[in-house]
């Protein structure tokens, strides 16, 4: 019988006692892309990355190599994956206190209406 594949982003980030907000500034997303990522949208390209780690033999960590970037190239959004393992080192296998900063970028298109 044929299985589709079915995010545990939700189940994940409740086990470790994250709102999708925290988990957004943890990631350097905005809330909207864990959404996203709760519903199953963008599996397609998660499942290509896991076929290629399958056909090479490692895994998917493996398929990504961090080099030194000179500072005037931009800083990633959200903390690194190293910044995030000392982070879980140091609060536990749950993260569940809220990081300060980075925070994710505002959606551009959403217009605050004042009164």
């Amino acid at each position: 019988m044929p299985q589709k594949a079915k995010s545990k982003v939700a189940s994940l980030r409740e086990k470790a006692g994250l709102t999708q907000v925290q988990l957004a500034v943890l990631v350097g997303v905005t809330p909207n892309t864990i959404q996203n990522w709760e519903k199953d949208n963008g599996l397609d390209q998660l499942e290509r990355y896991l076929k290629l780690a399958e056909v090479f033999g490692c895994q998917v960590s493996d398929l990504v190599e961090y080099v030194s970037v000179s500072e005037e190239e931009p800083k990633s959004k959200g903390f690194s994956l190293q910044e995030l393992r000392e982070l879980r080192e140091r609060w536990g296998t749950a993260i569940t206190s809220e990081p300060t900063e980075p925070q994710p970028e505002k959606d551009s298109h959403r217009k605050v209406k004042k009164k």
